[in-house]
């Protein structure tokens, strides 16, 4: 008998609103798959494809809503097993990661927390939707490294500018996503990473290696 293929399962189990059958496909394309290729070859194409499919309107969005949720859950999982444990005597860089008031797509974002922990930072994530003076209250709170900054649209970061100046001005702020560029992380006192997850942690994490193993995606 044929074995089933996790891809196409994964998008009949979407589509069916079938939760057991989604994330059982899931799990199969994370399966012993290093965490920085799970997200870049599975995770990442999967939001595009998802993205594309509500916009063509082949998907409802009760499904994209369904889908999100289903890979928040399995990300999140992720989140904590993926941090590495302390390295005796050596502090462990803290980042606070947020997406500003009225953005809620964050779930690259989370992608991008997951990638810092395996690296060995301890990662604060706050989310979709969060006021700017809660993440500075944070990021003071955590005595943070870094405070990145994700967002969809450009209205969303400039609308918050005083605020992400200020904030700039106590910590290192990063902005991503399709709302930054150049102009914007200039305004804002900020640095811009790029589009790549793989690519804009090395504009965040200390350019040298200390030989810490990769980790591998689990059930």
């Amino acid at each position: 008998m044929e074995a089933r293929q996790p891809l196409p399962d994964l998008w009949a189990g979407i589509e069916g609103f079938d939760e057991e059958q989604a994330d059982g496909a899931l799990v199969g394309l994370l399966w012993d798959v290093p965490l920085a290729e799970a997200i870049e070859r599975v995770v990442i194409p999967f939001l595009e494809d998802l993205g594309a499919r509500w916009e063509e309107g082949s998907l409802s969005v009760a499904h994209e809503h369904f889908a999100s949720d289903l890979l928040r859950r399995r990300l999140t999982a992720l989140v904590h097993r993926h941090e590495l444990l302390p390295v005796q005597g050596r502090r462990r860089p803290r980042a606070v990661l947020a997406c500003p008031p009225g953005e809620r797509h964050d779930l690259v974002l989370l992608c991008f927390a997951l990638l810092l922990g395996e690296h060995g930072w301890r990662t604060t994530f706050l989310g979709a939707d969060t006021p700017i003076d809660s993440v500075a209250r944070t990021a003071r709170r955590a005595d943070a490294d870094a405070v990145v900054i994700a967002s969809t649209r450009t209205s969303r970061l400039t609308a918050n500018r005083e605020a992400l100046a200020e904030l700039a001005g106590d910590h290192p702020v990063y902005v991503a996503g399709r709302g930054a560029d150049v102009e914007v992380a200039r305004v804002l006192g900020a640095r811009l990473l790029p589009a790549d997850l793989v690519a804009a942690l090395e504009h965040v994490v200390p350019r040298h290696r200390d030989g810490t193993p990769r980790s591998v995606v689990q059930r």
